[in-house]
């Protein structure tokens, strides 16, 4: 009985080393998630450039604040916004494993009133990190 906790103890030990040492790998989602949580929210255009390509990094920095990035790049700007990335697109990107598309849906106010808006984005996976790389044309025309 005694050797049977000690095993049991070794194990929980051993799976407990193992997974203090790795890093959690953030997933396209996630990616995504944050960087339009740093224009939109924490208003941090350094944060939203460091996760998207160079090319898409160039063309942020053009516009000086995450407010014009909100208002002219991406053609939305909220007071406040909730942020969630569409689960249609993980099969597409599973199957692929180095770029995809995601549909980033946005639910925010704006002077008092609700809005929803959605964005497609393409994305590219760089070694281990997944890069936002272009704005795609609107899924749905105005």
């Amino acid at each position: 009985m005694n050797f049977i906790k000690k095993y049991f103890i070794a194990i929980f030990i051993a799976l407990a080393m193992c997974g203090c040492g790795s890093e959690p790998k953030n997933n396209a989602e996630d990616v995504a998630v944050a960087f339009f949580d740093a224009i939109y929210n924490q208003n941090n255009i350094n944060k939203a450039k460091n996760l998207c390509t160079a090319n898409l990094a160039k063309k942020i920095s053009k516009y000086k604040t995450t407010k014009n990035v909100a208002r002219r790049l991406f053609n939305m700007s909220f007071d406040s916004v909730k942020i969630d990335a569409a689960l249609g697109d993980i099969q597409v990107r599973d199957e692929f494993r180095t770029s995809g598309r995601l549909t980033i849906l946005f639910t925010g106010y704006r002077q008092g009133k609700i809005y929803k808006d959605l964005k497609k984005i393409k994305l590219i996976k760089q070694g281990d990190i997944w890069l936002i790389n272009k704005l795609l044309p609107d899924p749905i025309p105005s």
